[in-house]
């Protein structure tokens, strides 16, 4: 039952008082007509709303200025969903009567904000604040019976006040284009909700109650750009539910809720799984404190999986199911949770929340503020002062009269999903999908994913990565790493490993559609002594800090790439042999110098990453001939200027300096 029911039914069963009080301002009306409306009350409370409604209009055609079966009336419409035939019989009720019921202004004022019509839902909440000093007598309908109900209003007054000044101010917000429904290869006539999509968005990943079962996750593909029908997710789902699923945006770590399961604190816990996109293993209870004895379930995890949004019951909050917030320390274990506080949680349900890609815009499902209808899902940001700000309405045409849950913005910021029981649907709750508008946009975040291999055997190196500005990033056994970057910055990088060579670098990092990462590959150039070498071979990031004794003579060979190449041709194999073949007239080689270039096409990391491959082809070239040196040192300048021709600067300078 709703709260609106819930409240009706109150003011229901004291209707007959009304009569006692006989104020010259309410209409009596005679038995006959009076059991009519009783009728209609009836029906109401039992939730058949049309036969009610046919009872009050009985009523109202033979007496249609009585404010009783105007207000039941519109109570009908608003249960029904229809907001504007609702507002009009309100309106009509508190026109012929203005003192019937000081309550029925707060009632106004939360239909015409259901209407859309902020500047009037405004008007009639700050009627209803203006009355709070006048006597319960002073109205007409159950006055002092009312006031545990104004009571509850006067509660939520201040909250509703804020959320008609912010819509009114930002109406521009509301900009959402038409929702469509996925169609029934998703939806059935169950429940479907909590959508995620992986990266390239041709994943579904969802949670449903087909066949009247308990919750279990399904999955979908749409290899052609259609849906396919979802399957359950293999050996993943169990006898009890399986809730609302996230996944860091790597792909590869995945958070879903467990109930009744034999680990599970309360009812329902946080659970991690890892995942390679269709399986899902190892599952198990987070480790830390994110779970209590509790219920906490709908979890939404950061993009680089360190903090993680959920709803819980937990003692603390503020009332019903409220947002809370854990972040994930050092040793991996998730911190005590922090109530996210009340401008995004109130003394009814707030749930699913979703956190975007830069951290700075949640977006949540709530009964508590001020909605459309049942449910609604509504934004808030995060300001410089770390406090979130006092969530917004999404509106129309996302949230409806009827229940809305669970939205999800896709990995290029382009698209939201999220659920609904409105009606056109397939039954139950469907799952929608809408164009994101650029008022909802977040910063520009781009999934990276880099490697850190051995630059001359591309094995993988565990190691720590150290990004300035972030916490050490370990490698896994492929020699991965993922980060979530601000787009248009520059990421600065150092490495230290057992056996290699400091390494440091800086990537310019591009605005990126994410459907896949944006790939950097960290090469690490070992410390060995070669065989057939009388000293190391050694790669140094730019200028090589070591000494060495003054050469007396230099011999320089250049050797020319294809554009957008870094292969060394036949011909130019021929030439590099041929050139240490000389034997220099008998001097020592003391070192080599290789400087690989690029054109000035393409950005100034990728350039610099194509001169180092043009470099590195040489060096690894002369370390498989075996040439004797003291040191070689292979650097990439990237682009190569002076007004040369561009196909000039696709070159790399072999310099050998020689000893006295």
């Amino acid at each position: 039952m709703t709260k609106l029911l819930l409240t009706l039914s109150f003011m229901l069963l004291l209707l007959p008082l009304y009569g006692q009080q006989e104020p010259s301002s309410l209409l009596i009306i005679p038995d006959e007509y009076a059991k009519i409306h009783h009728q209609g009350e009836v029906a109401l409370l039992q939730m058949k709303y049309k036969e009610a409604l046919s009872h009050f209009k009985k009523v109202l055609k033979k007496f249609p200025d009585f404010s009783p079966a105007l207000r039941s009336s519109g109570a009908c419409y608003e249960l029904m969903g229809d907001f504007e035939q609702a507002s009009a019989y309100y309106v009509r009720a508190l026109e012929n009567s203005p003192d019937f019921s000081r309550a029925m202004y707060f009632e106004c004022g939360k239909i015409f904000y259901q209407c859309g019509k902020y500047e009037v839902a405004l008007r009639y909440f700050e009627k209803f604040d203006s009355l709070k000093s006048l006597p319960p007598t002073k109205f007409a309908y159950n006055g002092l019976e009312e006031r545990k109900i104004e009571e509850d209003y006067y509660a939520k007054l201040e909250s509703h006040l804020r959320s008609c000044r912010a819509a009114t101010d930002s109406l521009q917000f509301l900009s959402i284009g038409e929702v469509v429904n996925l169609g029934g290869a998703i939806n059935t006539g169950a429940d479907e909700y909590f959508p995620y999509l992986t990266n390239d968005g041709n994943t579904l990943f969802y949670t449903s109650r087909k066949n009247n079962k308990d919750e279990n996750l399904f999955m979908a593909t749409r290899p052609s750009g259609e849906w396919r029908s979802a399957d359950p997710v293999s050996d993943f789902n169990s006898e009890q539910n399986e809730g609302m699923v996230t996944m860091v945006r790597d792909g590869r770590r995945l958070f879903f809720t467990a109930c009744q399961r034999p680990e599970v604190l309360g009812t329902c816990d946080i659970w991690e799984a890892i995942t390679d996109g269709r399986q899902i293993t190892q599952a198990s209870p987070l480790s830390g404190d994110a779970n209590s004895e509790a219920w906490e379930s709908q979890a939404s995890i950061s993009c680089d999986g360190n903090t993680l949004y959920f709803a819980s019951t937990r003692a603390g909050g503020l009332g019903g199911t409220d947002i809370w917030v854990s972040h994930r320390g050092a040793n991996g274990r998730w911190g005590t949770p922090a109530n996210l506080g009340p401008n995004i949680n109130t003394d009814g349900d707030e749930e699913a929340p979703f956190i975007t890609n830069d951290g700075k815009v949640l977006y949540f499902s709530s009964t508590g503020h001020l909605g459309l209808g049942e449910q609604d899902i509504f934004v808030s940001r995060l300001g410089v002062n770390g406090k979130w700000s006092f969530a917004k309405n999404l509106g129309m045409p996302i949230n409806s009269a009827y229940r809305e849950l669970g939205i999800f913005l896709t990995a290029d910021g382009k698209q939201g999903y999220f659920s609904s029981n409105r009606k056109g649907g397939h039954g139950g709750m469907d799952i929608y999908r809408f164009d994101l508008p650029n008022q909802l946009s977040s910063d520009p975040i781009t999934y990276v994913e880099g490697f850190v291999r051995d630059s001359i055997t591309h094995v993988p190196i565990p190691c720590t990565v150290m990004a300035k500005g972030r916490s050490p990033i370990k490698t896994d056994e492929e020699g991965r790493f993922f980060l979530c970057l601000k787009a248009n910055d520059t990421l600065q990088v150092e490495i230290r490993a057992d056996d290699y060579h400091a390494y440091k670098n800086q990537f310019a990092i591009p605005k990126w559609e994410n459907r896949t990462s944006y790939h950097l590959n960290l090469l690490l150039d070992p410390l060995f002594r070669l065989p057939a070498f009388t000293g190391d071979l050694l790669v140094e990031k730019g200028i090589p800090t070591m000494t060495a004794k003054a050469p007396t003579d230099e011999v320089h060979q250049e050797i020319m790439f294809d554009f957008d190449k870094a292969e060394l041709k036949p011909a130019d194999v021929e030439k590099l042999e041929n050139f240490f073949k000389n034997g220099f007239n008998g001097k020592t080689i003391e070192s080599i110098e290789i400087v690989g270039y690029a054109d000035e096409i393409g950005s100034d990391a990728y350039n610099l990453a194509l001169s180092e491959k043009r470099a590195k082809a040489i060096g690894v070239l002369l370390k498989n001939k075996g040439i004797k040196v003291d040191k070689i040192y292979v650097e990439g300048r990237g682009e190569r200027n002076g007004g040369r021709q561009q196909w000039e600067n696709r070159k790399v300078d072999v310099v050998v300096k020689l000893a006295k």
